[in-house]
């Protein structure tokens, strides 16, 4: 039986902006932080980037944030509807250093009870643990928790924890996805 619904962050709940303009600021920042192992080397490398060095850690941040806006269909349709009767968690493969700007523009509270972020517990989707240990905290076991991500190798990685992963193409897909599992009616 589910209990629990965890999300992938950038995908299923946030997108690029529409309107966003290229910005090698964030390109760089962006490439950089999924090449780099841990936040420490994150930050070495952007400090000798010659793109990013003359930027301070906390306007690249920011830059980096401004460029995701909400889906606002999974926020205004879904996330309501998902809240009434489960358990709702993220896991986010990312940087702490960008996660307070991220969190003041979205108000994740609003909706999910735990947020876990890879930097702060040294694990990266699609390692089995990461899942464990959100689906403990809260309060579940992996079996009880479906799993949402746009990236088929974290789904996988949600299935070897023993979660349901749902890959995650669109809202109306996802809806389909969620309606099949007798989550929601649509």
């Amino acid at each position: 039986m589910t209990k629990g619904i965890i999300f992938d962050m950038v995908g299923p709940l946030l997108q690029k902006c529409p309107d966003y303009a290229f910005d090698a600021i964030v390109e760089t920042a962006e490439k950089i932080r999924s090449d780099s192992l841990n936040d420490g080397e994150f930050v070495r490398t952007l400090e000798n980037n010659e793109i990013t060095k003359q930027y301070p850690l906390e306007e690249i941040a920011k830059r980096i944030v401004s460029k995701y806006c909400r889906i606002q269909q999974v926020w205004d349709e879904l996330l309501p509807k998902l809240k009434e009767k489960y358990k709702l968690g993220i896991i986010n493969n990312g940087t702490a250093i960008t996660l307070p700007y991220f969190k003041e523009k979205n108000n994740f509270r609003e909706f999910f009870d735990v947020f876990i972020n890879s930097s702060e517990v040294n694990l990266e989707k699609p390692d089995a643990r990461i899942y464990v240990i959100t689906s403990e905290q809260m309060g579940l076991k992996p079996a009880e928790c479906v799993f949402i991500d746009d990236t088929e190798i974290n789904v996988l990685g949600a299935n070897n924890a023993g979660m349901k992963g749902l890959l995650f193409t669109n809202y109306q897909n996802l809806l389909a996805d969620l309606s099949s599992l007798k989550i929601i009616a649509v």
